[in-house]
């Protein structure tokens, strides 16, 4: 996606969340205005654009610092790529940090617009191949693959209205909902695993008992509490 070279791409740039994302995520919380309150504290204003479903949600492009360079982490790009996937707007993903691309704007455009490897018989590498990408960049990538493909499909992340809550021990959780369908979205940015009390959530849970976790594709119960892992992020389909 890129802005003004098509009338059907949005209008508007998140630069207040891109900006939120290159630094929240190397933040723990010791201060009562750092880590995922950011987060929260940006999706306030919403309210400010005439259509907020109509917005190019980005975490980097061609002109910035690349996500995986910022965060060398594995764990943080699936935070990063979690959080754009399923917010309001239209995720855009710059090539390569699908398997891990790196580069450093500080040397300059060029080492953050290196060639995608492969596509050229001279490459030594075609990682448009799961048998020529290493074990880290397929992590990457099927990671990127499992949460983009899941998305095509669910309406609630496309076109339904957001429901968030303010952050606990560095934790992020909110619900993308339509009157048929509710997706809760929790985003661990704290390097321990968290125990999170459910009844915080009963305003938007309601009768729902359980729900599907995306990436594990199993069954978890949401009657009282949930737990998640330090560092990851958990997408939850409700259960009617």
């Amino acid at each position: 996606a890129i802005q003004g070279f098509n009338s059907h791409l949005p209008s508007v740039m998140d630069f207040t969340l891109f900006g939120v994302i290159s630094s929240v995520f190397n933040e723990n919380n010791a201060n009562w205005n750092d880590g995922m309150i950011k987060l929260y504290n940006n999706f306030i204003n919403d309210f400010l654009y005439p259509n907020i479903d109509n917005i190019l949600v980005f975490a980097e492009n061609h002109d910035t610092q690349r996500i995986n360079q910022q965060y060398p982490n594995i764990e943080d790009y699936k935070l990063v790529m979690t959080l754009v996937a399923t917010v309001r707007g239209m995720p855009q993903i710059y090539y390569g940090s699908e398997i891990g691309m790196k580069g450093d704007k500080g040397k300059g455009d060029g080492d953050i617009r290196h060639d995608f490897p492969g596509g050229w018989q001279s490459d030594a590498q075609n990682a448009f191949l799961q048998s020529e990408r290493s074990e880290i960049q397929n992590e990457y990538f099927n990671f990127s693959k499992q949460l983009f493909n899941w998305r095509k499909g669910n309406n609630a992340i496309h076109v339904g209205k957001t429901m968030q809550f303010v952050p606990e021990n560095n934790v992020y959780v909110y619900f993308r909902y339509t009157d048929d369908n509710s997706v809760m979205v929790v985003v661990n940015n704290n390097p321990k695993k968290q125990i999170i009390d459910l009844n915080r959530f009963s305003e938007i849970i309601k009768d729902s008992k359980s729900g599907k976790e995306v990436f594990s594709n199993e069954e978890v119960s949401l009657e009282s509490t949930l737990t998640i892992k330090g560092k990851s992020s958990m997408i939850i389909e409700l259960n009617k």
